[in-house]
């Protein structure tokens, strides 16, 4: 048993790392011309990539050098320094679209939405463990973690990012729900997220056009469901068998984000059916293979955290999938491992180590 646990753990880690090469591949493949004609490089992205992923793998290790009880212990320290840099953003971030969710430090942008992944996750995890007998009670139990979940999601939207919110808001529920919190409630609390998220999208325009747009592209074929539109005409023109490494046209500033959120429409339309579908296999045997890691913890809160760092991955792969698809509104959304950007790569390799943390055996005195 416990070969078997270090064995799935080590292919786990490579399987990670190999997409993250894939991923290196097609962030080159589907941004070369956009990287050449404004920042006369081909390579720029990819450059930028690689010392991304060189520091995500030192992170990875050094987060497995980590007490985990050290995280415990500092939990609400974290949640708090997480929480302000949300509060800073809003009012000093670097706006780009006209939204403020970025830090800039020397042409470097750091998200401070990333380290949600980290602090709620162990916060959530802690919480949950100390009060497992008390989340049937929403006055003592559920509510005092609705407050912190609210304040996040407020302080999201307020860059804004409803996306990232409505992300926390499934997230939390599927968590609760794994901790035995009564349906009725965990239902109550989707019905009060639904009727905040219809309030928000009813009364601002540009969060109504993706609406629309996500149910009609070809309403506005050229401006709010042009993404979509090109991202599905890379899925046509793929086909089965793909058009060939290289040999896609969307990248040539058709599918805006084609290095970013929609890397695997690229990725479908070079290597057709048969390559999306081979990379889908490629997640769910890495996702079959932490269920088994997670099944094996014993400490509550060790546990809690494994499977945390499960949906959050799965949710992060199945939306921005999803969303490429069109079978969900357009949200800037990364593929985790895959798309570029370095503090989305960081973290994800941080929970990677965090993951492989928890789920590793103690040597018996």
């Amino acid at each position: 048993m416990k070969e078997k646990i270090k064995k799935d753990r080590r292919i786990i880690f490579y399987s990670f790392l190999s997409l993250s090469f894939f991923g290196l591949l097609m962030i080159y493949e589907s941004s070369s011309i956009y990287a050449l004609g404004n920042f006369s490089d081909p390579a720029y992205f990819f450059k930028r990539q690689i010392v991304f992923l060189l520091v995500s793998i030192l992170a990875f290790f050094l987060t497995l050098l980590i007490d985990v009880g050290f995280l415990k212990k500092y939990n609400k320290e974290m949640m708090l320094v997480t929480i302000i840099g949300l509060i800073l953003v809003v009012i000093f971030g670097k706006k780009v679209s006209g939204a403020k969710r970025w830090f800039s430090f020397g042409g470097i942008n750091f998200q401070p939405s990333e380290l949600l992944k980290i602090s709620f996750l162990i916060y959530c995890a802690d919480y949950c463990q100390r009060k497992k007998a008390l989340l049937k009670s929403v006055r003592s139990g559920l509510f005092p973690l609705g407050i912190v979940l609210a304040s996040i999601c407020f302080l999201v939207i307020l860059q804004p990012d409803l996306g990232t919110a409505v992300f926390w808001l499934m997230w939390t529920i599927i968590f609760l729900f794994l901790f035995r919190a009564r349906i009725k409630h965990l239902i109550f609390t989707i019905l009060c997220g639904a009727f905040v998220s219809f309030f928000l999208v009813r009364f601002h325009p540009y969060r109504l056009r993706r609406i629309t747009s996500y149910l009609n592209p070809f309403a506005d074929p050229k401006g709010a469901g042009f993404q979509l539109i090109q991202s599905q005409i890379a899925y046509g023109a793929g086909g089965i068998f793909g058009l060939g490494l290289g040999q896609g046209r969307q990248k040539l500033f058709f599918l805006p984000a084609a290095h970013t959120d929609f890397l695997f429409s690229i990725i479908a339309e070079e290597f057709g059916l048969i390559g999306s579908m081979g990379l889908l296999a490629v997640f769910i045997f890495i996702f079959h293979k932490m269920y088994f890691l997670a099944k094996t913890i014993n400490d509550e809160f060790k546990s809690a955290i494994a499977w945390g760092i499960v949906f959050i991955f799965f949710l992060e792969v199945f939306i921005n999938i999803g969303i490429s698809c069109g079978l969900f509104p357009t949200k800037g959304l990364p593929l985790p491992f895959m798309s570029y950007g370095g503090s989305s790569l960081v973290v994800h390799y941080i929970l990677l180590g965090l993951f492989m943390n928890v789920s590793r055996k103690e040597k018996k005195a």
